[in-house]
């Protein structure tokens, strides 16, 4: 349940570019905002983390790389849509990638096709699907807000029942119950929020194109301020043995938005059922009982 991105070769290389000066751009980097006890300030006083592409990045020097477009199929949304002429082209994900084992691969394949039938890719929150762990950081429409006490770390969405919680420097549960967001604990190490989560439901994807993941998903995401706390970086470690062939590791950005978290409770399904274009959109889900 989430909708998908990206770009290979030149995209690639274009990312890889980026990182790369997004790397040499540390050296220089001004001292991120901390609180008074000198952990780093990530919180959202009157401003929330928008996610920067929709995508995750390779990282320059490792072997395996997460996700990307089809190179036959390279993807065009609308935040990039004067770069390719203006036409749109949905998001279709690389199945050739070493990573994926090949059930994986083949359940790719399968989303593909539909959406190059005419089927509507769509991203998990845009349709009110929960994003999952890592996903939910990867969508683009609204930021994301952090809310750190000493104990607990909340990661809210602007819309909807998407909120994560980590619960800091405590271990995690012997056989944590499935469940959309799983189960995070964290700690900080220097300038870096560790979040480490288990426990995640295979019902949500990794990334926005549609890559499948087991139960056995072990996440661990390392936050940290640039630029003086303007811009956030995000590394994330992958490991599904059920899933894929190897660990591999991805890096993403985002912008300091200044938009203060809304007040008032957004319930996304009632307010995201019309079907303006008349396609063959995802179903907005709805339960008679809990998911878990």
């Amino acid at each position: 349940m989430s909708g998908f991105s990206v770009r290979r070769n030149a995209v690639v290389l274009a990312g890889l570019g980026a990182v790369c000066a997004a790397g040499m751009a540390l050296a220089a980097d001004q001292p991120a905002p901390r609180f008074a006890s000198g952990i780093p300030d990530f919180s959202s006083h009157n401003m929330g983390w928008a996610s920067d592409g929709i995508e995750f990045l390779p990282i320059p020097g490792d072997k395996f790389v997460p996700i990307t477009s089809d190179p036959q199929h390279p993807y065009c949304g609308n935040r990039i849509l004067p770069k390719c002429n203006f036409q749109n082209l949905p998001p279709i994900g690389d199945i050739h990638n070493p990573i994926l084992q090949p059930w994986a691969a083949a359940q790719m394949q399968q989303t593909n096709d539909q959406i190059l039938g005419g089927k509507v890719a769509f991203e998990a929150m845009a349709r009110c699907w929960p994003g999952g762990v890592p996903g939910m950081m990867l969508f683009t429409a609204e930021p994301a807000y952090f809310l750190q006490t000493p104990e607990e770390v909340t990661i809210a969405y602007s819309r909807g029942p998407n909120v994560r919680h980590v619960h800091m420097n405590v271990p995690h549960s012997k056989n944590p119950k499935p469940s959309w967001y799983g189960e995070s604990v964290g700690h900080y190490e220097g300038d870096e929020l560790v979040i480490d989560t288990i426990g995640l439901s295979d019902k949500t994807f990794v990334d926005f194109y549609h890559t499948p993941h087991t139960d056995k998903l072990h996440v661990v995401e390392r936050y940290r301020l640039l630029d003086g706390g303007k811009r956030m970086q995000g590394i994330a470690e992958i490991d599904d043995p059920g899933a894929f062939t190897t660990k591999w590791r991805a890096i993403h950005y985002y912008i300091r938005h200044n938009t203060a978290i809304s007040e008032s409770e957004s319930i996304c399904a009632e307010n995201n059922s019309a079907n303006y274009f008349h396609q063959d959109e995802w179903p907005i889900p709805q339960a008679d009982t809990p998911d878990f």
